[in-house]
């Protein structure tokens, strides 16, 4: 595939065009607003996250997190929230794909924008694959010693921005699951997210 890094924008989004969609497709979301609609997909991360930190302070007897730390943590959390996040969609499209990744700081969003077709199970992995950006600090903190404060806070953030960032993923794929038939395709464009039957389909 090929990943083209357009850098740090204005406006959030690609300004490549998509192409017409299939005369047969039909609407999953709307391109618009459909963050907004994500957010309550970001509150059971959050609770396993938060659940986390109370189980670790509750069995050590003591805080796990030092405030010390929060400043690189955060900083780490934001790189893997925004265009790691955004690397690991890309990298699941097929090799065909041309995909566009970016950044727009000012409004703390990025992208990975591809108009290739994907089946529903490749959808449905590249949806959930930044997930794994913050499963795995999240058991980092888990099996970290309580000594280790700084690296339990780095993990800990890491896991908060990693699990709840990928909320509108999470949205669209509980969508895909109901809506997309076996046998169709799923399409991004400008204007929202389509899906339609095709040969590729599976």
């Amino acid at each position: 595939m090929a990943i083209v890094w357009e850098g740090n924008k204005k406006e959030f989004g690609t300004s490549h065009q998509s192409p017409p969609v299939q005369q047969n497709a039909v609407k999953i979301r709307d391109a618009e607003g459909f963050i907004g609609k994500s957010l309550p997909f970001g509150i059971a991360p959050m609770m396993i996250c938060m659940l986390a930190v109370f189980l670790k302070a509750f069995t050590s007897k003591e805080a796990p997190i030092s405030p010390i730390y929060l400043v690189p943590a955060f900083l780490i959390g934001f790189m893997i929230a925004l265009p790691i996040h955004e690397f690991a969609h890309a990298v699941c499209y097929p090799k065909e794909a041309t995909v566009w990744v970016g950044l727009c700081v000012r409004k703390m969003q990025a992208w990975a924008i591809s108009y290739h077709p994907l089946t529903k199970r490749r959808f449905i992995c590249m949806s959930l694959a930044p997930a794994l950006l913050g499963i795995i600090p999240l058991i980092g903190f888990i099996f970290i010693p309580i000594t280790m404060k700084p690296l339990l806070t780095i993990c800990m953030v890491s896991a908060f921005m990693g699990l709840i960032s990928p909320a509108p993923d999470y949205m669209d794929v509980i969508n895909v699951m109901r809506k997309v038939p076996k046998g169709a395709v799923i399409c991004d464009s400008q204007d929202g997210l389509y899906a339609y039957l095709s040969s590729l389909g599976g």
